[in-house]
């Protein structure tokens, strides 16, 4: 028990003051905890009548879950290797054996955390709290455009923005503001992340690049969470897709000018390996898969 409680005591580092927690809210979080205290006795033990015990009793967990192991031998530089949780490791996301062990874990961090329920509710509510959620970026002028983020009430994702800058020949100042209301340049909506990310369980973009021109957009996108991401390339205005998208790559690009676009791909590693640039075709307005130009390779 005095281990116990030596845990919840403030831990003071020397920055800024100790945050102190209320600790009957604690104690009534956690399952495993008397919710009356007493001075431990000089030997340091509980008495199995002790509130603690009658409690653990009571909620017996059930032993947590226990991977198999498979031996696994991989080579290299003539030294060999022994993983036996390798199986363990699915790019795709759709093991059957993979996926169910997972759930077996989440299922038992559940159970062990479920006296803390009530508190994880109240801390992210007062968080929750002190976020403005209607907001946005601070505007960045590129070109003839301010770009910037805006987050909705009540929504998860953010919203990629742009809107025009009124005179163009005024030189850019950091005291400079961009202007909002009924009277300014319409706001224009390049995208949305709200609406891309119902079609998915998991969605994140990992690179958002304007071209020189301010007419085609380059993002990254990851629907797995696996950090394997597919690139698309956009008209800005319409939204309209350009080209066909590029598939299993980092989210490292570059836009080269107007017309072309530098990306890195990934080796059987998932680690940076080459550094492609794609040509961008007037005449076609989509990509020539036949201009994929290797660079060079990225020794990491």
């Amino acid at each position: 028990m005095e281990e116990a409680l030596r845990s919840l005591r403030p831990r003071h580092h020397g920055v800024g003051p100790a945050v102190y927690f209320p600790l009957a809210l604690l104690l009534s979080a956690h399952p495993f905890l008397p919710t009356t205290l007493s001075a431990p006795s000089s030997k340091r033990s509980v008495s199995s009548s002790s509130p603690a015990m009658a409690t653990a009793k009571a909620h017996p967990l059930p032993p947590p879950p226990v991977a198999n192991k498979v031996k696994h031998e991989m080579e290299m530089f003539g030294d060999v290797r022994i993983d036996n949780y390798y199986w363990l490791r699915d790019d795709s996301r759709s093991d059957p054996q993979v996926l169910s062990y997972l759930r077996d874990e989440n299922a038992y961090t559940d159970l062990l955390m479920s006296g803390t329920k009530h508190l994880e509710n109240q801390i992210y509510a007062e968080i929750r709290g002190r976020i403005k959620e209607d907001d946005i970026s601070v505007p960045l002028r590129k070109g003839p455009y301010y770009y910037y983020q805006r987050t909705l009430e009540g929504k998860e994702y953010v919203q990629y923005c742009r809107r025009l800058v009124p005179n163009v020949e005024v030189p850019p100042s950091v005291y400079e503001t961009m202007p909002t209301g009924p009277s300014a340049p319409p706001e224009h909506v390049i995208l949305d992340e709200n609406i891309k990310a119902q079609e998915h369980a998991y969605y994140s973009i990992g690179a958002f690049k304007i071209s020189p021109n301010s007419k085609l957009v380059a993002y990254a996108e990851d629907t797995k969470g696996d950090e394997i991401y597919t690139v698309y390339v956009i008209d800005a205005e319409t939204r309209a897709p350009v080209g066909k998208p590029i598939v299993g790559v980092t989210p490292y690009l570059e836009w080269v000018g107007d017309e072309a676009l530098l990306y890195i791909t990934m080796d059987e590693t998932l680690r940076p390996d080459k550094a492609v640039m794609i040509i961008m075709l007037k005449s076609t307005g989509g990509t020539n898969i036949e201009n994929l130009i290797p660079i060079y390779r990225m020794v990491l």
